[in-house]
This record gives structure tokens, C-alpha cells and sequence, in this order.
């Protein structure tokens, strides 16, 4: 359990992490975070391929250029994966038919997976009063201002958690669509428009899972919410993720490039306040993914606390890169060539490489093994 706290530490606390908050100078927690309930000795810690090797940041982030259109008009991303992709590349009907609506599917696929694991630990009750202070505490201050930064102007939307009766939240879920569900036609819209509607649709799914998860921290620990991440991301949205992406987006396929669009097109990490990132291909079969900004390493480190930072990475990502890469291929191999803590605060947050296994790696698993979906 973590150690009580007062209102002003939850709220400094709860203050920090609301988005884009870390990105201004001068925010420095106190030592609330001394008393959050992690075990920051007992955990593993996944290697990097060599601990003397550091990674500048370089390339910036290009996928949400809204100043170059290559004209590709692409309806789908089922075609080769594209070094340079900008969402300008994709047609206005993709824009607005698949991804925007993908977009909110993701947010609800993470959001009752949240729910689900959070009742089966600590029963409907308790997982209801959580998610209605998630909502109403770290959402709704939010939802004018993202809809003022996003939406086009005009656009009207009324929360209608807000006439939900107190008496009636213990056994009724908070309503998560609505913000930014497609309109009837939404072809009328620029594709400016649409790219800015799908990133603030990106920042509300953040919003929402962060709400979760610092509800969980206050309550419950750090260590907690790591676990609940951990066990939520492996079992329950990564493999709904990869199927929302075969449905929506046209990604299927077993190779790194595949894997590749993936993760140019994963609604958790697209470019805007929390992220930068960079995609490269050196070879065929080898993909590398750059975290040049992370969310997690600008709270943690504006905090003080590297330490912190490095358990919520290992406790994490790498489950995440393996699992979802087995889901696409048993032999893709990941390699992590940088991972919190950074030597320098000019280097990227982490730096992934994926490959694929040969038959001499002894993880290498059989093709005759190789269950195929459906089998």
C-alpha cells in the first residue's frame, strides 16, 4: 500500500501529469513521490545490447507534418512500409472512415480493459468509484480545452456522464465516446483537420489511461499500477490492438516491416505533446524504433527521479515490444539499444531494434510450429 498523502501532494502530484504539464520549465515535485509504494531493488532489468553506446537525438518526428503532402492518397496502410510516412500520405476517406473511428475503438479497448482488470482485483464497487474519480478529477478539466485545440470550431459536445446521479455510479460505467466519435460525414473536413482531430483523439486516450493509472498510484502503489500495466497490456490491448489494426488500417503480415507500420500507426504513440519518434529500416529484415521524447521520462526526470523512471520503463515496454512481435512472428528478435536510465539529457528516451531469428539462434522456433490465426 502506499503511505497516506495529503490533498496538496495528490494534487501537485495529479497536476504534473496532465498532458504537456511536464513540458514546462520550473515544475519540480516534492517528495510525495518518496511515498508511493515501489520497490525500486526487486525487478528485473532487460540488458542493452552494449552499455557504452549512447544514442544523440537526431531525426525528429515527421509523421505529423502537416505542411508536406506526397499526394499518395493512400487508403489503406496494407501497402510497403513507408520510411518517410507523414498522415498526410493517407486519402481524406481513410482519414475519416477508418483511422478516426480505429482511434476510438483503441481508447475503448484500454479503457474497459482498465475496468475489467481493476474489478477482478478489487471488485465492481471499487473499480466504479475509481474510474468515476479518474473521470471527473483528471478528464473533465480537460475536455473543453482539448476540444478548443482539436475540433474544428463550432463543434458542440455536452458530457453526458455529468447527469449520471451520484447514487447510480456505483453500478454505471463513465461514457468515454462522444468527444471525439466520427460525425455522420466527416469527408467535409481539410485533411489538416482530420490529422488534428485524430492527434487530439490521441491525447484523450492518454488522458484517459493516465487517469486510470494515477487513481491506482494514489491508492495502491506504484508497484500496483506497474503490475496492473504489465499484466493489462500483455493479456488484454495489445493483442486487441493488433487486431483493431488488421480491421481498420489494412496492417497484417508477419515481417519487421509490418511490424514497422504498427508502430508508425499505434494510437498510444503518436507524435504531439507526449512523443517523438523516429522510424529507420538499415536492412530488409531490420527495423529500428527511437524514442527521442517520452512522456515517462520528461514526468519521472522533471521529478527527480531516474530511478522511478527506470522501473516504470523495464516494468513495461520491453514486455510490450516482445509480446506484440511474437503476435506478428515468433523469430522477430528485439534488441534494446537504449532504455532509461539516459547518461545525458540530450539522449533519446530508448532505442529498439528488430530483426528476425535464423534457424543457427537458439530461440529460433520451427516454421512447422508456427501456429497460423485461426488454427
Amino acid at each position: 500500500m502506499a503511505e497516506p498523502t495529503t490533498d496538496q501532494q495528490l494534487d501537485d502530484f495529479l497536476e504534473l501529469r496532465k498532458p504537456g504539464n511536464h513540458l514546462e520549465d520550473g515544475v519540480v515535485a516534492d517528495d510525495f513521490v518518496l511515498m508511493l509504494g515501489v520497490d525500486l531493488t526487486n525487478y528485473p532489468k532487460f540488458p542493452r545490447v552494449d552499455d557504452a553506446v549512447t544514442y544523440p537525438k537526431a531525426d525528429l518526428d515527421i509523421r505529423y507534418d502537416l505542411d508536406v503532402d506526397s499526394g499518395a492518397e493512400l487508403d489503406d496502410y496494407s501497402g510497403p512500409y513507408r520510411a518517410d510516412l507523414r498522415y498526410t500520405d493517407f486519402s481524406k476517406a481513410f482519414l475519416a472512415g477508418k483511422v478516426i473511428p480505429w482511434s476510438e475503438a483503441y481508447c475503448l479497448l484500454c479503457v474497459n480493459g482498465w475496468s475489467a482488470e481493476v474489478a477482478k482485483r478489487y471488485g465492481a464497487e471499487t473499480m466504479a468509484e475509481i474510474e468515476w474519480a479518474a473521470w471527473n478529477d483528471q478528464i473533465v478539466p480537460e475536455l473543453e480545452r482539448m476540444k478548443g485545440e482539436f475540433l474544428p470550431a463550432g463543434t458542440e459536445y455536452v458530457d453526458p456522464d455529468q447527469q449520471v446521479a451520484e447514487a447510480d455510479r456505483p453500478t454505471t460505467r463513465v461514457v468515454y465516446t462522444g468527444l471525439f466519435t466520427p460525425w455522420t460525414d466527416m469527408t467535409e473536413l481539410s485533411k489538416p483537420q482530420l490529422i488534428t482531430w485524430i492527434l487530439g483523439a490521441h491525447e484523450y486516450l492518454l488522458q484517459c489511461i493516465e487517469a486510470w493509472a494515477a487513481q491506482i498510484v494514489v491508492r495502491y502503489g506504484l508497484d500496483v499500477m506497474f503490475d496492473i500495466q504489465y499484466t493489462l497490456w500483455g493479456d488484454t490491448v495489445l493483442p486487441g490492438a493488433k487486431r483493431l489494426k488488421e480491421e481498420y488500417l489494412g496492417i497484417t503480415g508477419d515481417t519487421v516491416a509490418d511490424w514497422m507500420k504498427d508502430l508508425q500507426m499505434d494510437a498510444t504513440s503518436m507524435p504531439g505533446k507526449a512523443f517523438d519518434m523516429s522510424f529507420e529500416m538499415p536492412e530488409p529484415d531490420v527495423g529500428i524504433m527511437t524514442f527521442n521524447r517520452c512522456v515517462a521520462a520528461d514526468q519521472w526526470e522533471t521529478m527527480g527521479r531516474p530511478d522511478i523512471l527506470e522501473k516504470n520503463c523495464h516494468s513495461t515496454c520491453p514486455k510490450s515490444m516482445i509480446v506484440t512481435t511474437k503476435l506478428y512472428n515468433p523469430n522477430m528478435k528485439v534488441d534494446i539499444l537504449a532504455i532509461p536510465p539516459r547518461k545525458d539529457p540530450g539522449d533519446v528516451c530508448c532505442k529498439w531494434r528488430f530483426s528476425m531469428r535464423d534457424e543457427d539462434d537458439p530461440e529460433y522456433v520451427p516454421v512447422e510450429l508456427i501456429e497460423k490465426p485461426g488454427t
